[in-house]
């Protein structure tokens, strides 16, 4: 660990020292505050620690500039965000947001700055091709891509050998293990689905939409807004979905329960898989409460027979990043401090096995964790991807979706209610 944030500070200082040759930015005595807003709110996350380490390298080099942190948890902080610019944002000069739908709200209102005006040549060459599609408006840069992520199927391998039952390649495979440990009161997939945490809901009707639709016609499908009903396989992934929550492949009570909950489920080898994305490798290694660390594997989201997903498809992408509020009296200095936060934080990401970097800049991988390089393995055979819907959609249509896949954990869930939600989405 210590090696690692060694490796990070070297970096940060490098980034540093070629900002300090930015005369607009060095050369001024003006006091600047920069109000930033994020979600980090566990001071011992990496991403916490890593904002931290770079307010503080960044006011080193700037010291006209102080940098102030607003953090709110998720849930709160999607509503105080839109509240916040419902107005002029006053207090926002740059935020943590998702990209593409939700971002594109506040693009729609003319509120986000257009990044791109304020960058160099080589500041926006250092950002990977593709990596900053759902960041651009109407052909430029509004916002600064992190680290892309990719969902995968955890599996306990002793929980597994133990029980004799098979690793789930298949949909049907993947069933029949959850009947299988759930005769034997074992937790199958641990899942929380409650009130403020129903996107662990969608991620398994999405994640049986790309193994049914194929990211393909997924990404056509959720591009165009439309074209949903006119597809058999969005309403198969419901059908599916429906399917293992009767066979109670989700516990007991998925809808009581919050993702801290279900995480504790997983680590404390109550449960034998966990679906969810990419950074959770590093919860299985560094949470004190962890006590599976060597016992894990991590598969791709197992297959649909007869379905259009191919092997290449995957779950996931750059959705999060950096935004800056166009009413920022500091645009220069708000744009100059979100790439270097952008980039740091995408690297480090990527060295923990976090995430994969969007930036094309030089990142340590000698300390991944044995987990991460199996998941870096599954994301170098992926092509085709689409990432969580309620980070796409705009935030009214992304409520939407979330509410009707939690209403398929309910018993005898009502299939066509669930595809009549979408006429409002899609038709």
């Amino acid at each position: 660990m210590k090696k690692r944030f060694v490796t990070l500070l070297m970096v940060v200082s490098m980034l540093l020292g070629v900002m300090a040759f930015q005369p607009a930015l060095a050369d001024s005595a003006e006091p600047i505050t920069l109000n930033l807003w994020h979600i980090y709110t566990d001071e011992t996350d990496t991403q916490r620690i890593v904002i931290e380490e770079y307010i503080q390298e960044y006011e080193a080099a700037h010291p006209n500039v102080k940098v102030e942190q607003h953090i709110l948890q998720d849930a709160d902080y999607k509503n105080k965000i839109l509240v916040e610019f419902s107005g002029t944002a006053e207090s926002v000069d740059v935020f943590s947001y998702w990209g593409a739908g939700r971002a594109g709200d506040i693009y729609n209102a003319g509120k986000l700055l257009c990044v791109e005006d304020y960058m160099t040549a080589e500041q926006l060459a250092s950002i990977k091709p593709g990596a900053d599609n759902n960041f651009k408006y109407d052909g430029k840069l509004y916002g600064m891509p992190r680290s892309s992520w990719m969902m995968v199927l955890y599996c306990n391998t002793e929980l597994f050998e133990a029980n004799g039952v098979k690793l789930p390649e298949t949909y049907d495979e993947w069933l029949d293990a959850c009947i299988k440990f759930d005769a034997l009161n074992i937790i199958p997939v641990a899942l929380g689905g409650g009130v403020d945490d129903a996107w662990q809901a969608a991620f398994v009707y999405e994640a049986l939409v790309n193994r049914i639709v194929g990211a393909d016609a997924e990404t056509i499908v959720l591009e165009a807004m439309a074209g949903f009903h006119d597809n058999d396989g969005f309403k198969e992934a419901a059908v599916k979905m429906a399917e293992l929550s009767t066979a109670r492949a989700f516990g007991k009570s998925p809808l009581e329960i919050d993702e801290f909950t279900s995480n504790a489920q997983f680590l404390s080898g109550a449960a034998a898989m966990r679906l969810t994305g990419s950074w959770f490798t590093k919860s299985i290694y560094e949470l004190e409460e962890s006590l599976i660390e060597g016992k894990v594997t991590a598969l791709p989201i197992p297959k649909v027979e007869g379905g259009n997903g191919k092997d290449t498809d995957y779950v996931g992408g750059i959705i999060d990043g950096f935004f800056v509020n166009a009413a920022t009296k500091h645009p220069e200095v708000a744009t100059d401090f979100t790439y270097g936060l952008s980039l740091i934080s995408g690297n480090r990401l990527h060295e923990i096995g976090d995430g994969f970097t969007a930036f094309n800049l030089p990142v340590d991988e000698s300390g991944l964790y044995p987990l991460a390089v199996e998941v870096a393995a599954i994301a170098n055979r992926a092509i085709d991807g689409f990432v969580a819907w309620d980070t796409f959609l705009p935030g009214d249509l992304a409520d939407i979706h979330l509410d009707a896949c939690q209403a398929l954990l309910v018993p005898n869930a009502d299939i066509g209610r669930f595809m009549d939600a979408y006429k409002a989405i899609f038709d």
